[in-house]
């Protein structure tokens, strides 16, 4: 009988894991993000909200961002819908500094990004009507990975009717950015915006964020 090698999970694993899956959801509201987060904001962008949590397991830390900016001068067709920007930033440094740990955790959170291609196509069909969209488009950073459409929608505010939606992913160890937003213009545009993000993170200090005392104590 031949038998299938699978990767045996030390109890230690298990133990991160359940440990992961019962942590309590943290409201991350009311607390500003740290100087290095709102460093990956690209100036060009107003803030709008933020916000920032820090807590702690039996294994390690976890941490929390969010930000949600807007375009100046940006116009849309439609007043409900439009450009917009989102990023968050989270991860986990109990997975970190054992490889086998961190080769599971990939394993456990390996991103699907033809399928986020697919999820901005439907977008864009489903709410964006009168608009024409192009394919999806994928372009692997060595420091990020990007998936963007670009789509025209015209109007009297918007005669050009430019715009593109991109979605971002860097990674960390296990410490992940992620980022979307809809913009006025060209995917030419949006990659340029992207690679600023992504230029920052890798300049984010990790270790200090968390180092950080708990939030709420």
């Amino acid at each position: 009988m031949v038998h299938e090698a699978v990767p045996a999970l030390t109890l230690r694993s298990l133990l991160l894991a359940l440990a992961i899956i019962c942590l309590p959801q943290t409201a991350l509201a009311g607390n500003e993000v740290p100087p290095s987060v709102a460093a990956l904001l690209p100036p060009s962008l107003k803030l709008d909200t933020q916000s920032f949590a820090v807590f702690e397991h039996e294994f390690g830390k976890v941490i929390g961002a969010q930000i949600h900016a807007g375009f100046p001068k940006a116009v849309t067709c439609d007043f409900t819908i439009g450009p917009d920007f989102n990023l968050e930033l989270k991860g986990d440094n109990a997975w970190e500094g054992d490889p086998e740990q961190l080769a599971m955790w990939e394993q456990m959170n390996a991103p699907k990004f033809e399928a986020r291609g697919k999820s901005l196509s439907e977008f864009l069909s489903a709410h964006v009507k009168g608009s024409t969209s192009g394919v999806p488009q994928q372009e692997q950073l060595p420091n990020g990975h990007m998936t963007y459409i670009d789509f025209i929608w015209k109007c009297d505010k918007n005669p050009g009717g430019e715009n593109v939606v991109l979605d971002g992913y860097a990674r960390r160890g296990a410490t992940v950015l992620t980022f979307s937003f809809w913009a006025n213009g060209t995917s030419n545009d949006a990659i340029v915006l992207a690679k600023e993000i992504f230029a920052q993170f890798d300049k984010l200090d990790i270790a200090a964020l968390y180092a950080l005392s708990p939030t709420g104590n």
